[in-house]
């Protein structure tokens, strides 16, 4: 990723190149970017009464689960307390479908408060932690959190935490069965009737914290279903396999470690289907290609498992040959996956899913913004006339009410925002960061919208150059008349000039494109009220190809600027369409109307990181000079609550895990450090690096 440090122009060249596979070609899966359903702020999905937690909700780590599990068994006693208890006498409060960490913290509160519930378990308790190899170091992460229920839990082996959470669970008696298997669940009235391969319950609600560990995605491959007793997808203990010929399918972390500790007293080979290693963290690479080196393993990459035999495999190396190799055991460790046949059945729907109400709601959503935005602009099938002269002209004009719902929006959910991110106010960034985007718009309106416009009736607009700079408010420079006041036309012409191309590239150099995220207006609501849906960005290297598009844009704004102000004088009502198709397409339907329809569908960010020449502007000078960067540390967990919560795409885990920096060099990072803020291993931080000093 750090390669790319080639010039500006000669990257958004060869980026163009691959143009034509856009809207075609392939998504790349990444594990940074999991199927996750979908989930509101109190854990239930789009089944009512059907909460989802744990590992399949997206949430790591022991600690985090647990203290997951029991802030849901309070939300849910305040629930039944409200409603009073259910009237059937069979049926439980709560049943919670599977026993790790996030199910064992709701059930236990639930016993503690009273309420009747069961739990389900498909296999043992504490499923996903028995499948950590044997003497695997448990870590309490974070240090600064603490367990919101004392389990007596305490850093050490896999076989500490087992033994220190088994007590807890059989001195208190949890009830929970083990080694049932729930087959489904469907409303019936009030309560929902779960069905499991042993019989049927009954319950109010339901708790699902199954889990994604035990469902291993398969090679799909001829040998599997007849050979599945030398086909494993954890290594539990080394141990067990010792002079034996095996072959660990996979190019993650699972499958580098398994490798590692294998090969000391087994013949290992490493297969997998990528060209080069890009998922796993750099230190398992570089342990694994030394051991290579030295002749105690072998990998094969961009290779395919063709079959499963009783003591041999087939395998297609990279150049379209097959081989057999002799084998006695196979590790598929090509990950997991979410049982998504389960999920569908019981009705719950993913983040990714289209389903004909939400295309219904975007589309509303367009028709809803351009009527809006429409009646501000006069477009059809709005008419008002210009102008605003007096007090009671500013109250009347749609402008005026248009920036007080913008600023209203901004106030408040951006105090939603920051409550949200500053974690308890413990973290200033995020603070300060939400305080200066409200102030800046509140100033902003205030300023411009009502007192500048009673004070310079015919000039107000013109200072948004100042905190929307050129080129993002595209008018800046035209339309100046021999009557306007000197001092008036050039000192607003010479005060957005200097932001635009003083303040902004010296700000940039320490500051990146910091002001996407602490000042602009245009950042800003996406920033505040398009916050709830940031985990909705587009991911994956095709959307990242897509950002060529505000290279273009930026082209064009600085083109038509530059023929408008000198073949045209700055005349816009002259310059036909070097004028009025920027107008049209890039300011009213790329800036307002677009970006802001498609926030509970793609994130907020899609004008600023997609089209903005601001933006774009902002990063081709931080990628020519910027120093400001995130720096990683090797504490990664690769969680993916960093790359998930990024509202500009950027694939943080994949930096992260590899204790690499990133900057606008290798990303179009707009520093609002939220990557930061959710990470539950500090593994991120800001800096200025030093070795971009020239």
């Amino acid at each position: 990723m750090n390669k790319v440090r080639s010039g500006v122009t000669l990257s958004a060249l060869r980026r163009l190149q691959q143009y034509p596979r856009l809207l075609f070609g392939k998504k790349n899966l990444s594990p940074s970017y999991p199927e996750k359903p979908v989930v509101d702020d109190n854990f239930e999905s789009n089944v009512k009464d059907l909460y989802i937690i744990g590992d399949v909700s997206g949430t790591p780590l022991i600690k985090m689960t647990m203290n997951q599990g029991f802030d849901l068994a309070n939300l849910l006693h305040r629930e039944i307390q409200s409603k009073g208890q259910t009237l059937d006498p069979d049926a439980y409060e709560v049943l919670v479908i599977g026993a790790g960490c996030a199910g064992l913290g709701a059930l236990r509160q639930l016993q503690k408060l009273g309420i009747r519930s069961l739990c389900i378990e498909s296999n043992r308790s504490l499923h996903p932690i028995r499948n950590f190899t044997r003497g695997k170091p448990i870590y309490l992460e974070p240090l600064d959190l603490e367990f919101k229920d004392d389990w007596g839990l305490t850093e050490g082996t896999r076989e500490t935490v087992l033994e220190q959470t088994q007590t807890v669970i059989e001195s208190e008696g949890l009830p929970i069965h083990e080694f049932e298997k729930v087959t489904g669940v469907e409303r019936k009235g009030s309560l929902f009737e779960i069905k499991s391969d042993k019989g049927s319950y009954k319950a109010r609600y339901v708790v699902l914290s199954i889990g994604k560990s035990g469902n291993p995605r398969k090679a799909g491959v001829p040998g599997e279903l007849e050979n599945p007793q030398k086909i494993f997808h954890r290594l539990i203990d080394p141990a067990d396999h010792v002079e034996q010929d095996i072959l660990i399918y996979g190019g993650g972390d699972v499958a580098l470690e398994a490798a590692i500790a294998l090969c000391a007293n087994n013949r290992v080979t490493l297969a997998t289907i990528d060209k080069e290693f890009i998922f796993p963290k750099k230190r398992n690479v570089d342990q694994l290609m030394s051991l290579a080196e030295q002749g105690r393993l072998s990998v094969h990459l961009d290779t395919k498992l063709l079959a499963v035999g009783e003591k041999e495999v087939g395998i297609s190396v990279a150049n379209g040959e097959s081989t057999k190799l002799k084998n006695d055991a196979v590790f598929e460790m090509i990950g997991a996956e979410l049982p998504l046949p389960f999920l569908k059945k019981l009705g719950l729907r993913l983040q990714s899913d289209w389903t004909v109400l939400r295309k219904v709601a975007m589309l509303v959503c367009f028709i809803g913004i351009y009527l809006l935005y429409g009646w501000k602009k006069g477009f059809w099938p709005f008419s008002y006339a210009q102008g605003i002269s007096q007090l009671p002209g500013i109250l009347s004009h749609p402008s005026f009410w248009y920036s007080a719902l913008y600023t209203f929006l901004m106030a408040f959910f951006g105090m939603k925002a920051m409550k949200r991110w500053n974690r308890g106010g413990k973290d200033t960034y995020q603070t300060f960061r939400f305080l200066s985007l409200i102030t800046f718009q509140i100033l902003s309106f205030v300023g411009i919208e009502i007192i500048l416009a009673i004070l310079t009736p015919k000039y107000w607009w013109r200072f948004y150059g100042i905190n929307n700079p050129f080129p993002l408010l595209f008018d800046t420079f035209f339309n100046w008349s021999a009557s306007d006041p000197s001092l008036v036309k050039w000192s607003l012409i010479g005060a957005c000039f200097t932001v635009t191309f003083v303040i902004i590239p010296i700000a940039v150099r320490y500051h990146g494109k910091r002001f996407c995220t602490w000042i602009c207006g245009c950042g800003g609501l996406a920033e505040t009220f398009g916050d709830r849906w940031r985990h909705l960005s587009h991911k994956g290297v095709r959307a990242e190809k897509w950002e060529i598009v505000g290279d273009i844009l930026m082209f064009w704004v600085f083109t038509s600027a530059l023929v408008i102000l000198i073949l045209y004088g700055g005349n816009t009502a002259s310059a036909g369409w070097w004028h009025q198709g920027y107008a049209l397409l890039a300011d009213f339907w790329m800036i307002a109307v677009i970006p802001v329809a498609l926030y509970p569908f793609f994130g907020g960010k899609v004008w600023c990181r997609f089209w903005c020449p601001l933006a774009k502007y902002m990063q081709v000078l931080s990628r020519w000079y910027g120093t400001l960067q995130i720096s990683s540390n090797e504490k990664c967990i690769s969680c993916t609550q960093c790359s998930s919560f990024c509202e500009v795409g950027v694939d943080v885990m994949n930096f992260a895990k590899n204790q690499q920096s990133f900057d606008n060099r290798n990303s179009s990072c707009i520093h609002c450090g939220i990557c930061i803020s959710v990470c539950p291993m500090d593994v991120l931080s800001f800096n200025n690096d030093a070795r971009n000093e020239k």
